[in-house]
């Protein structure tokens, strides 16, 4: 525990999260060391996070996911970027099929090259290099990757395939399910050949599709740069091989093979010397569970017909010689096969079986529906019956073992990659000074990538073919998890090395490496496992699940220890006694309820008691070869009358609570399961329920979205937590007891003070409900329906320290800012109050400024050119927002028009346009900056009106001198002028004023517009001036 960590929490924050990244379909591992910036850009990054990262490509969900090959998580996906697809399927939201999902793919050999065919037969070319502004949109490279060229359709009838890259990285092929194969040269972006396979008996009457063959299954081209053989094997079992330096214009040149009977899923050359790149085999394997070996044989050509002679050109030389594969073998491998590769040098690798093979012998890997990797070697004839070949067959070399295979029942192996040391794939947990070692990855149907060990040698921690690691690519649903305690013998305080247990919507238990993620998968259970209990001394596993049986398990070994059979139908929740000092009472101790225990509920509505033997006997059935014990029911109740979903145990073993649908939850003594008392409450049936460890309460949560803490001593409910919107599915007690940590149906999670009965932080943690959540201490994992795994950390003490610094650091600007102003240095404040991102600040500054000008009699937009000529695009951004809300108020118009003006001065339209977002905030500027402007237009319309009465109230006085200086500072549309007595003004008479000449007595206030038609003496009023 952390001596420093306050009491209690504010704030967590996501750490790390595996996500699901493969769906099925072929896997790509990089050929070389892989790429840069795979987790996008960092300003801040270390050499080793710019340098290179080995990862794996595969499919998921529509798009193309970049798995971390050390580390095992989704670093990135092709058309979401670092924030990661969050398609389940192919369809989009109204639920129309994506058209740019992508369902075949092709990298080249320099691991930048990506080439992807998408549903609609589109093909995109891709450079996946890492470089900042080529492979990845996004400043900071997190975005999706860019489209490097689009190479236009594809030209097939029907969607692509399969596609694979020529090792010169120059040419790929395209098979589609129509049977056609494409080739195409990438540096052009065009199709050079087009190969068309048509049935026995194709007419060219035939309309359609009708005549073609099987689509495309496989391609494969041969290793040789120099030779640019494909072969190309369809589900109909035909393979052809096209030699693309060939027109195969007779059927001579034609090179097909027809002896599979099922669809071809494999096809690898081989080189019987080991010596050169003389390819002179060729293996294939199918779903009719043979594999084939064929031997490249140069013969020469059968007589010409007529018709080719007469075609020849003359000059034109004829091959004497042409290639054709003959079948030297067929071994029977009594499953479908799906993978083969071959491993070169396997004897320098396998110092354990230099008896069993040596350098001239060729090793093949097979893998397929039965789950297990089979190593075969070459057999090779004597010379003097190497009439073909040399190669007399195969033989079984080596044969996985059970305990490490994936079995049959899962599905088997869909592919088999062969790493080498090149591609330095030591995971952190590896000793980084040892050499990377040489494996095989087996992809199975569950979507798991397993590294099996090829360097074998005589010690059993290394045995060929041994596990590893295994990288998940897809978790399912998980349905519960639990953090496995630290090792009391650990002193390590590196929290990367904690494990935990998840149980997904499958019959396997995964336990999870929380630094790489990868996983140790326990294998035992016939259905699918419900839940999963772990011991207060980290030593053992307890699942439980729709096999009606319960298993504990032996971590350190991963073998079953002891199984628990009894209920009659599926059990649904399970937990070990909390004490550890009872795990190693054993004997007859044990067996009369003194040791350690397990309780079970099962969907039978029953509770069981199961006694155990104590750790010095499950310890010894943990070993290689022991055999597992089978528990005896200690004690058994109908506990409820409806399915039960939780079973706690509280600290001192003494209480043990159960949770149901019924609404309720039960309090049984541990000793003899009878009922101690009943929690009533809830109105919705119950989901979780957990002890203190420091007070005797208990938590329950409910699907009436609820929280409640009931008091062990009087069974009273004494605190219920409001506010999920949703059913509530797991509750957990953290910071000593203080606090309380909820999860609901929307995938939210809530930190509840109970004190004030007040939730403190939320946070939205995934995208589906939260069916498990487990916390230890500064951890909190969870898991849900939408298949993530997720680690948050406790963050409070680094976000009271970041704002204790922050608010250290505004104090320090807002001092510096009003020194600059105190002193007139304006454009230091304005750096000062941009940084700090205060708008107010910022306004006062400007309002500063524009003052300071005034007085100085300059223009304050030239003040502000001076400093807006060195702003930034994201800077501009910046103020144009802070205007846009300033232009909202006529008070702050005239400061928003002065710095809206001094920027479209300063900088050309053309910069300005590729700022992104700027027409979006012009368009919040401009409907104010009208609506001011004719505010201001009306106002000084207006104020003529304030001219006149001034030059009217001026004619009560002595007017001579006033209308002389009125004339001086007024600027009428027309001269004044006098005609008749009287001064006419924008082509108005004003009548009764007074002229040079003194002689005019009228004081009338008449007033006329326009030039007069009739005399002056007509138009003149009757009454005297006095």
């Amino acid at each position: 525990m952390n001596e420093n960590k306050p009491t209690l929490s504010k704030s967590w924050t996501e750490h790390s999260a595996h996500a699901p990244s493969y769906s099925g379909g072929k896997v790509t591992l990089c050929h070389t060391k892989g790429t840069r910036n795979l987790y996008g850009i960092s300003e801040d990054a270390s050499k080793e996070e710019i340098a290179l990262t080995p990862f794996i490509l595969a499919p998921c969900g529509g798009d193309l996911t970049l798995i971390d090959a050390i580390h095992g998580v989704k670093a990135r996906t092709i058309r979401e970027g670092c924030a990661g697809s969050k398609r389940d399927d192919q369809e989009d939201e109204d639920g129309s099929i994506d058209t740019d999902a992508i369902v075949a793919y092709a990298l080249a050999p320099n691991d930048y090259d990506l080439v992807t065919a998408s549903r609609n037969n589109v093909l995109r070319h891709y450079d996946i290099s890492g470089s900042p502004s080529v492979s990845y949109s996004g400043t900071d490279g997190r975005g999706p990757a860019k489209v490097k060229k689009v190479l236009g359709r594809s030209g097939h009838d029907l969607p692509v395939s399969c596609m694979e890259f020529h090792c010169s990285g120059i040419f790929f092929a395209t098979g589609s399910v129509d049977g056609n194969v494409k080739v195409w040269d990438l540096r052009g972006g065009y199709a050079t050949h087009s190969f068309r396979y048509h049935a026995p008996g194709y007419s060219t009457n035939m309309s359609g599709r009708g005549g073609l063959r099987g689509s495309v299954t496989c391609l494969n081209w041969c290793p040789d740069v120099t030779k640019l053989w494909l072969g190309v094997g369809r589900d109909d079992g035909s393979i052809r091989v096209h030699d693309l330096r060939i027109k195969e214009e007779e059927p001579d040149d034609l090179i097909e093979m027809t002896d599979h009977v099922g669809a071809v899923t494999c096809m690898v050359w081989g080189n019987s010397s080991n010596k050169s790149n003389d390819f002179d085999l060729f293996f294939t394997a199918g779903r009719d569970a043979v594999v084939n070996t064929w031997a490249i044989v140069e013969e020469e050509r059968s007589q010409l017909g007529q018709k080719r002679k007469k075609k020849k050109q003359v000059g034109e030389d004829v091959p004497k010689m042409k290639t054709t594969y003959k079948r030297v073998h067929t071994l029977p491998a009594y499953e479908n096969v799906e993978a083969l590769k071959i491993l070169p040098k396997f004897h320098l690798l396998a110092h354990g079986y230099n008896d069993k093979i040596s350098k001239h012998d060729m090793v093949i890997a097979t893998a397929g529906s039965k789950g297990v990797v089979k190593l075969w070697k070459t057999l090779r004839r004597s010379e003097e019956d190497s009439i073909v070949s040399a190669i007399a067959g195969l033989e079984l070399l080596y044969e996985q073992d059970e305990s490490s295979a994936f079995g049959e029942k899962g599905g088997g192996y869909t592919g088999l990659i062969f790493t080498s040391p090149k591609q330095n794939l030591l995971s952190d947990t590896n000793d980084s000074t040892s050499d990377p070692p040489v494996e095989l990855i087996a992809v199975d149907a569950e979507h798991n990538f397993s590294f099996l060990n090829i360097s074998a040698c005589d010690k059993e921690e290394q045995a060929l073919l041994q596990t590893n690691r295994i990288i998940i690519g897809h978790n399912d649903e998980i349905l519960d998890l639990k953090i496995i305690p630290e090792n009391e013998m650990s002193i390590d305080e590196d929290d990367s090395q904690r494990k935990v247990a998840v149980v997904t919507n499958s019959a396997q238990v995964k336990v999870f490496d929380l630094g790489s993620y990868s996983c140790q998968v326990l294998e035992g259970h016939s259905d699918t496992v419900l839940c999963v209990d772990v011991s207060p001394c980290g030593r053992y596993l307890a699942t439980s699940g729709k096999d009606q049986t319960m298993r504990i398990w032996h971590l350190e070994t991963g073998k079953t220890v002891a199984v628990a059979i009894g209920h009659t139908e599926g059990v649904g929740a399970t937990a070990f006694s909390r004490k550890i000092g009872r795990f190693d009472v054993s004997g007859k101790a044990a067996k009369n309820g003194g040791g350690s225990f397990a309780v079970t509920a099962s969907k039978d509505k029953t509770l069981k008691r199961w006694n155990l033997p104590g750790s010095s006997m499950l310890d010894t059935i943990g070993n290689p070869g022991e055999t597992f014990n089978e528990l005896q029911v200690f004690a058994s109740v109908r506990a409820h009358d409806k399915d039960i979903n939780i079973v706690s145990v509280a600290p001192n073993d003494s209480l043990v609570a159960t949770g149901s649908q019924d609404k309720t939850v039960k309090l049984w003594n541990s000793t003899d399961m009878s009922l101690k008392g009943t929690l009533k409450g809830h109105k919705r049936g119950i989901w979780d329920c957990k002890f203190s460890m420091h007070d005797r309460v208990l938590a329950t949560c409910s699907g009436d979205k609820t929280v409640k803490l009931w008091s062990l001593g009087d069974f009273s409910c004494v605190r219920t937590f409001q506010g999920h919107s949703s059913s509530v599915l797991r509750v957990r007690f953290l910071s000593g007891g203080l606090q309380l940590m909820s999860c609901d149906a929307e995938g939210l999670v809530r930190l509840w003070t109970i004190r004030s009965n007040e939730c403190v932080f939320t946070m939205d943690a995934h995208e589906d409900r939260i069916w498990a959540m487990d916390i230890d201490d500064n951890m909190l994992v969870t898991g849900g329906a939408d298949s993530r795994l997720k680690l948050f950390r406790d963050t409070t003490i680094e976000v009271e320290q970041q704002n204790r610094e922050e608010q250290d650091q505004n104090i320090l600007k807002e001092q510096k800012l009003a020194n600059h102003l105190r002193h007139k240095e304006y454009e230091q404040a304005l750096d000062i109050a941009l940084d700090m991102d205060k708008p107010r600040q910022v306004l006062k500054v400007l309002v500063a400024i524009t003052e300071n000008d005034f007085s100085n009699k300059t223009d304050a937009v030239t003040t502000l050119q001076r400093y807006v000529k060195n702003w930034d695009a994201e800077r501009i951004l910046q103020v144009l927002k802070y205007c846009r809300e300033w232009n909202t108020r006529s008070r702050n118009s005239y400061i928003s028009m002065i710095a809206v003006k001094a920027i479209f001065t300063t900088f050309p339209a053309d910069q300005l346009a590729l700022v992104d977002g700027l027409a979006e905030i012009l368009s919040g500027i401009a409907p104010y900056a009208e609506r001011h402007f004719e505010r201001v237009d009306r106002l000084h319309a207006n104020s003529y009106l304030i001219d006149f009465a001034l030059l009217t109230m001026g004619s009560m006085h002595s007017g001579e001198d006033d209308y002389v200086q009125w004339e001086k500072t007024s600027k009428p549309v027309l001269p004044p002028k006098v005609i008749d007595g009287r001064v006419q003004v924008g082509g108005k008479d004003i009548v009764g004023f007074r002229t040079d000449d003194g002689d005019s007595t009228s004081s009338s206030e008449v007033l006329t517009v326009g030039d007069s038609d009739s005399d002056s003496g007509d138009s003149s009023s009757g009454s005297e001036s006095d």
